[in-house]
Formats: C-alpha cells, sequence, structure tokens
C-alpha cells in the first residue's frame, strides 16, 4: 500500500519507529486483527497511535459501506448481472443516505464553529435559593409490585394487567403501552434523528489525567478538525449539579442522580436535564460537544453553559462521535459498557498503558465482602421489610425473604459455631453454593428481581433517611434535657454504604462457570484481620471475549508489555495466532545511550539473591546498602531505587540508619538527599516535589536518591526524565508471596489451562507477573531521544536467560552482566564520563 511520503499527517517529520509503528497498525486494523504494540514511553506511541488509527479511519470512510441489511434473494435463474446491479444499486443507496446523514451533521457543527458566541455564554448565577426541606413521604422508598419472572419478561405495577379494573385486559395493555411510551428515558439509545451506523474508535486508558493528555495529542494533530471526538466519565466528573456533586463519595452521587429522574421525585427533576424528547437541547450539547476536540473539563463547561447534565449530554453525543475517550471500566466491565448504550460491533478498541491488561479484568469482576457488611445488609433489609410487609406484593415479600436467607446463609459460613472449621479455604463456585445449601435458589431470578425492582437504590435511601429521621430525634432530645447521654446510634444505621449493591455483585458472581472463580473465605490474619468472603476471577479470557467477538479489530499498546505470552495464554487462548499481530520497537536513544547492568554480588563479594529466605539477612542489607553508597559517587544527579515491597524498604532503611550497618544512610545523605516514597496516596506528590526542588537546587555536588516500591505510585506514570532519573536501581526481584491462597489458585488455575505444552505454566505466570512489576518500573529511565541513563539490576537472577529474556527488547538487547562489583563502577564511572564531556 503506498500512501506517499508522509502519508499519516503526524505534526512533525517522525522517526523511522514512529513510521513503522503506524504503518503496522494500519495494517492490523485493516486486516481486522488483534495487535499488541510495544513503545517505548518518549518514543511518541500517544501521537503514533492517534495518527495510524485515524488516517485509517478516514481511508476507511472513503470505501463503499458495507449492507448491514441482507441483499435480497434472486429469483430462479435470475441472470448474474442483474443480481450484482441490484446489490450494487442497494449499495449506492446505503452510501447517499449516509453522504446525507453525514452533510446534515457537518452543516449544524460548521454553525456552532463559525458562531461568534460558540460556547462564550454568560457564565449563570451558581447559587440557588435554599429550598425549604420537605419531609419524604415513606411511599418514596417502596419497591413497585413484582409479578413473575417467566420466560416472557419480568413485570411490575407499571406494565402488569390490574385485575380489580372495571376496564378489559385488552384495554389495559393498550394504556399501559401508552404509558411506557411517555415514560421519561436517558438509558436508551433511541433517537428521532437516528445515528450514523459508521466504525468508531473506542480509545480506553486507565487513568483521568492519560485520557486528558490523549485528547490534548489529538487536538495537535491534522485530524482534529474533522474528528468528531467527545470523552466519557463518570458523574463524579461530569456532574454539573451543585446539590448532587457537593456529596463527592462517587456511590452517593449516583444515586442522588437517579432519584432526581423519578416520577414524583420530590427533589427532582435536575434542572440540568432536558426531556428525553427535547431533541433540539440534547442536539443543541451534541454539535458544541463535537465542534472541537474537547477533553472532560471542556465538555463540563459545556454543559455549564448551556445548562446541560455534560453526563448524559455526552452520552448522547457519543451515537454520532467517531473517537470515544473513555476509562477502562466504562470499556472493561460489561453492566456498565451495556448501561451506556456502548456498542462495539465492527468498531475498533484501543487500549493503552495495556501491560496491566489482565489485573485490571480481574479486578473488576472480583467481589469482596466483610463479614461486618453482610451482617449490616441483612440488619437493613431486615428493618426494611419489618417496615413495608403489608405494602408489598406477595412475590415481593417471596424475594426478598430468599435473599435474606442467602444472606443469612453467607454469615453461618463466617461464624463456623466449630473452632476447627474457623480455617481459610478456597472453594469452586458450584461447591460453595452446596456448602451454604443456597444451591436450590435461581440466582438468575434473584438477579433479575433486583435489577428490576432497584432494591439496591430503594434500600439505600430508606436508610438514609431513617438515620435523618433518628438524628432529628436524638437532637430534640438533646434540646429537651442537654445534660442527659444521648442514646446510641442504631448500629444498622451506622452506615449508607450500598452494602446490598456489593452483596448483589458477589450473587452475580455465582452466576459464572465453576471453572472461572473461586471462593476464598479468609478468617483474617495479622496484617488483615477482617472476615471476608471473595469471590475471584481466575480467568480474565471470558470476561473479555465478548470485546474480542464483537470488536473489528482491538489494539493493546503500552510503553512495556513483556512478556507477551501472557496475553497469548491468559486473554487470546481461542483466538487463532495467525489473528495476532506483535510489534515491538526500540528506543529513539542511540544505543550509547543507554547502560543496563547486571551484578551478581556486592563490594565485599557476597552474593546478591534478594529471595524470600534472604529477606532477613542483615549482611545482604549493608551489602546492598554498600553498593548504594558507591554508585552515588559515580551517578550524577537524581538516582530512583525500588525496592520489592513496602516492608523491605522500611527493614533496609531501618537497618541502614542503625549504626551497626557502618552508618550506610549516613554516608549516602553526604551525596544524595534521601527520600521515600510514602505509603499515603496524598503525601506522593509532595515527595516528588521535594525530589525535584532537591536536584534542581544550586548545590550540583548534591543529588538526591528516591527509594521506592514496584507497583507503587512512582512507579507508574511519573516521568523521571533527565536529571531527575539518571540512574535506576532495582534491588531484587518483586515476586509476590507464593504462600498466597489467591495466587497458589491462580498457579493451578494457569498449569490446568495450559494448551500450547508448557511444562511449568504456573510457575510462567508467577514469573511474568513479577517481571511485568519489574519492566513498568525501569521504563522510567529513559523519556526523550536526548536523555541517558543506566539501568542497574542487583541480583544475580537477572542474569539468567530465563530472566533476562523477560526484559522489554530496548533494554534486553543491551544488558551487560557483571560477576564483579569492581567492574560495575568502573563501566558506570567511564559512561557518565564520556556524557558529561
Amino acid at each position: 500500500m503506498n500512501t506517499g511520503t508522509k502519508p499519516f499527517g503526524f505534526p512533525f517529520e517522525p522517526y523511522d519507529i514512529q513510521k513503522d509503528f503506524m504503518q503496522e497498525l494500519y495494517n492490523v486494523l485493516e486486516q481486522g486483527k488483534i495487535g499488541i504494540f510495544e513503545s517505548p514511553t518518549g518514543t511518541g506511541k500517544s501521537l503514533s497511535l492517534i495518527c495510524g488509527s485515524l488516517k485509517w479511519l478516514r481511508d476507511h470512510d472513503q470505501k463503499d459501506p458495507e449492507p448491514t441489511e441482507p441483499i435480497a434473494q434472486p429469483k430462479v435463474n435470475q441472470p448474474d448481472w442483474i443480481t450484482e446491479l441490484q446489490t450494487k444499486s442497494q449499495g449506492n443507496k446505503k452510501k447517499a443516505q449516509l453522504e446525507e446523514k453525514r452533510k446534515e451533521l457537518k452543516e449544524r457543527i460548521d454553525r456552532v464553529r463559525s458562531d461568534t458566541l460558540n460556547i462564550e455564554v454568560t457564565t449563570r448565577n451558581k447559587k440557588r435559593s435554599k429550598e425549604t426541606k420537605q419531609q419524604a413521604d415513606d411511599e418514596e422508598f417502596l419497591i413497585e409490585d413484582y409479578v413473575s419472572d417467566d420466560e416472557n419478561g419480568p413485570t411490575t405495577t407499571t406494565n402488569r394487567i390490574n385485575t380489580n379494573s372495571n376496564l378489559s385486559k385488552e384495554v389495559q395493555a393498550l394504556l399501559a403501552k401508552f404509558e411506557s411510551k411517555k415514560k421519561v428515558s436517558y438509558h436508551n439509545d433511541e433517537e428521532e434523528d437516528e445515528p450514523l451506523e459508521e466504525t468508531k474508535i473506542y480509545y480506553a486508558s486507565r487513568t483521568h489525567s492519560q485520557l486528558t493528555q490523549f485528547v490534548h495529542e489529538v487536538s495537535k494533530t491534522m485530524y482534529a478538525e474533522d474528528t468528531y471526538e467527545v470523552s466519557l466519565a463518570s458523574r463524579k466528573n461530569m456532574c454539573i449539579n451543585p446539590d448532587v456533586n457537593k456529596l463527592a463519595n462517587v456511590n452517593k452521587i449516583n444515586e442522588a442522580c437517579l432519584d432526581l429522574q423519578k416520577s414524583g421525585s420530590k427533589k427532582g427533576p435536575c434542572k440540568y436535564l432536558p426531556p428525553a424528547d427535547n431533541t433540539s437541547k440534547w442536539n443543541e450539547f451534541r454539535d458544541h460537544a463535537l465542534a472541537k476536540v474537547r477533553d472532560i473539563e471542556d465538555l463540563v463547561t459545556v454543559g455549564e453553559k448551556l445548562s446541560t447534565c455534560p453526563y448524559y449530554g455526552s452520552r448522547n453525543a457519543a451515537k454520532s462521535a467517531r473517537l470515544i475517550v473513555l476509562p477502562y471500566q466504562h470499556l472493561l466491565h460489561t453492566s456498565t459498557r451495556e448501561s451506556l448504550g456502548i456498542s462495539l460491533k465492527n468498531n475498533i478498541v484501543v487500549i493503552d498503558e495495556a501491560h496491566n491488561l489482565m489485573e485490571t479484568i480481574t479486578s473488576l469482576y472480583t467481589v469482596t465482602l466483610s463479614l461486618q457488611q453482610i451482617q449490616l445488609a441483612w440488619n437493613q433489609l431486615n428493618l426494611y421489610i419489618q417496615k413495608y410487609k403489608t405494602r408489598l406484593l406477595g412475590k415481593n415479600v417471596v424475594y426478598i425473604k430468599q435473599i435474606l436467607s442467602i444472606i443469612k446463609s453467607l454469615i453461618r459460613h463466617l461464624q463456623p459455631t466449630d473452632p476447627s472449621k474457623k480455617k481459610d479455604n478456597v472453594m469452586g463456585v458450584n461447591e460453595f453454593v452446596h456448602a451454604l445449601s443456597i444451591d436450590h435458589i435461581n440466582m438468575f431470578k434473584i438477579k433479575t428481581f433486583l435489577d428490576v425492582s432497584s432494591l439496591s437504590r430503594k434500600l439505600n435511601g430508606f436508610v438514609d433517611k431513617a438515620k435523618e429521621k433518628e438524628e432529628e430525634e436524638r437532637q430534640k432530645q438533646r434540646l429537651l434535657n442537654p445534660n442527659a447521654p444521648l442514646p446510641p446510634a442504631s448500629v444498622s444505621l451506622t452506615t449508607s454504604t450500598l452494602t446490598l449493591t456489593q452483596i448483589e455483585s458477589f450473587l452475580l458472581a455465582l452466576t459464572n462457570p465453576d471453572k472461572d472463580g473461586r471462593i476464598v473465605t479468609s478468617f483474617g490474619s495479622t496484617e488483615n484481620p477482617g472476615v471476608t468472603l471473595k469471590y475471584m476471577l481466575l480467568n480474565p479470557a471470558e470476561a473479555f471475549k465478548p470485546i474480542v467477538e464483537e470488536a473489528k479489530s482491538i489494539i493493546l499498546a503500552g510503553g512495556t508489555m513483556e512478556p507477551i505470552s501472557d496475553f497469548f495464554r491468559h486473554l487470546f487462548p481461542s483466538v487463532p495466532k495467525e489473528r495476532i499481530s506483535h510489534f515491538s520497537c526500540g528506543h529513539i536513544i542511540p544505543p550509547t545511550n543507554l547502560s543496563t547492568i547486571t551484578l551478581q554480588e556486592g563490594p565485599s563479594g557476597k552474593p546478591l539473591i534478594f529471595n524470600y529466605e534472604s529477606r532477613q539477612d542483615l549482611k545482604l542489607m549493608d551489602e546492598v546498602g554498600q553498593s548504594i553508597v558507591n554508585l552515588c559517587n559515580v551517578i550524577p544527579d537524581g538516582i530512583v531505587c525500588f525496592f520489592p515491597s513496602f516492608t523491605y524498604l522500611d527493614q533496609v532503611y531501618k537497618r541502614w540508619a542503625s549504626s551497626e550497618s557502618n552508618s550506610i544512610l549516613d554516608r549516602i545523605q553526604k551525596r544524595k538527599k534521601v527520600f521515600k516514597e510514602p505509603r499515603e496516596s496524598n503525601q506522593v506528590e509532595n515527595t516528588l516535589r521535594e525530589y525535584t526542588l532537591q536536584i534542581d537546587s544550586p548545590d550540583k555536588n548534591m543529588g538526591a536518591l528516591l527509594l521506592c516500591v514496584v507497583n507503587g505510585k512512582m512507579s507508574e506514570g511519573i516521568n523521571f526524565s533527565d536529571r531527575l532519573g539518571r540512574g535506576v536501581i532495582m534491588i531484587g526481584l518483586p515476586f509476590a508471596n507464593r504462600g498466597s491462597v489467591e495466587l497458589i489458585e491462580k498457579m493451578r488455575y494457569a498449569q490446568e489451562c495450559s494448551n500450547d505444552g508448557t511444562l511449568n505454566a504456573g510457575t510462567e505466570y508467577y514469573e511474568n507477573l513479577c517481571m511485568r512489576g519489574v519492566n513498568q518500573s525501569i521504563g522510567r529511565a529513559i523519556r526523550h531521544k536526548g536523555d541517558y541513563a543506566t539501568i542497574v539490576l542487583l541480583d544475580k537472577r537477572y542474569g539468567t536467560p530465563r530472566i533476562g529474556n523477560k526484559l522489554p527488547k530496548w533494554i534486553g538487547e543491551h544488558v551487560e552482566n557483571y560477576d564483579k562489583f569492581g567492574k560495575v563502577m568502573g563501566k558506570t564511572a567511564k559512561f557518565f564520563r564520556e556524557k558529561q564531556q
């Protein structure tokens, strides 16, 4: 395919590796394949993804659209030329319709773009008059009558036949149908102007800041002008109703938003939410949203200026958008994807920062319940049924009692009367439901009931209201008798966490295939004292399968995707090998700008092996300390040093600070000011700021040493470019605790599912898990073409082919293995001497 000299519209002259990346990406999309792309951070991965995919999308639009409707069957003995003409005619008709719709949308958006008042609307006064508090009626939390859940679908009072009515069943059915049409809905995909049926690109990444950065990169390209892009996010990020977004907690915000939409809501409707049939208002937001490439904050501004909800507005705009930017969970979680109306059929899926994709999928579908949560749900549901049992239809009572019975079984399981049974254990799903004697209950019907009745939401509202009433009574008592002690708050009302929602997720997990997950019961430990029940997903491939089956093409991209073998085995086990393409490019830096060293022993000759048995070895802690003291003398500016865990970091730091270690910490601090990664997330930014200020200080002889943890906050998404990271030191291999019940199950599952002849698939999984953490950490070193750094891997095992082969190619191809520490010092000193000349 010849696309010219500069086919991809890169904003500047691309490097060869960027051209190769874009060309391979284009080919993968054209062939409808799955692509695994590895491009080190600093090589322009985001721009390559943008230009390669949007160039393909533009070319794809020029082609005749594929017919979505079946072509009429040719008549018997009909000549081929007539059949061909009919097919061509249908294709031309669809193309004309598509062009017409594109033209109409473009004209609308062009009007918005040319309008001098484009979103420069006067800011409205956000202050609202204080509303008088009204006592909510108890009926607000009463679930609708649930009649049945047979094969014809569940029915509630909104669509069932009233046997006491004087009207015939036929008339009642017609009226019910009419009422259902009148109901306002913001969750379906229907609108008067049917959206264009065009191929879309769904781009997903891990964090809010990564998505924002991606959108800004799109705006720098030639595609920004004619690409309709929209960002999707949670209500917490997009809600503009001050009464709702002030709640801060994401679950509270979701509940409050949905409550405002209920018919007869005392506080609703939300003034920022136009009726679903107000097409002109929704289209106004859509046109402004698509008029230029906007990030989440931009869409919030659009919503505020137009007084239209950006959360629902962006969902509506997504129907006409071609590039949809969204967080991981919106794409990867099936129920979230469905609730947003996202269809991946024949569309493109691009997942960035995909190195931890399998772990992300596993965590999204893993559900943990504490004994306290389960007991609270039982108490709250009991209060609810006592309050409403005389007003609930029989079927509702039956289902609520079934749910109470299940919850009681869970409590009994976590509170065995026989002390010998208080042992951590792992069960299959089938074994678990049999052990609890709940195997006769149809979980699918329970799930349907919970979905239709919205019992979780109703219960949460009921508890919040009861809590308010109780607090009012307590305050009245305080006023009547200020000196009297207040009665304690009811235990059942101490929290309004969505406890039943968590239990609902757990029950849904019990409907998964037995082989795909395990139930882990934990009776607590010194580190984690709580009693918990966890559904653990073992098979991310099954959860990812609908995306693989629906999408036209899938792109997984990351700075460090090695070890790649895990993706083939655990994410795409049933996908033919020929459908998967793997592309890995080198770095843009010359090889002389990176020195990667593995070291077998320390300055005194002690072997460096940081296995579980040697973690308490004080002499080994001293040996690695002496190594770092020496390296600090030859590596200038900033050094980032990674430890396998916070526990080991704390042990080593305490040893170095003691006089028994020959004052290692004091000796390091003569050349580098030492900083430690904090355990608390909210302190990370402050630590980084102080580390940066130290390196930028006028005293060039005093650098900084940052002690971090693999898989911590500092190991992902933070740039240690130039002087911030002239050296990256990795202490040991960050293997997970092999005695962990969960890890044992995952390794066993990997071994059982191995179908490619791998003898030690469980061990391979274990090692790959470790090396993904290593690769992500050492990838912090080089961030742009002119950058240079040394990577020092302190553990004898890094020199073995089994571990060395799992390093990223751009690092692994240039590794030098040293047995003596003196050689490393000479090599490192020479490397920086040459760079500073």
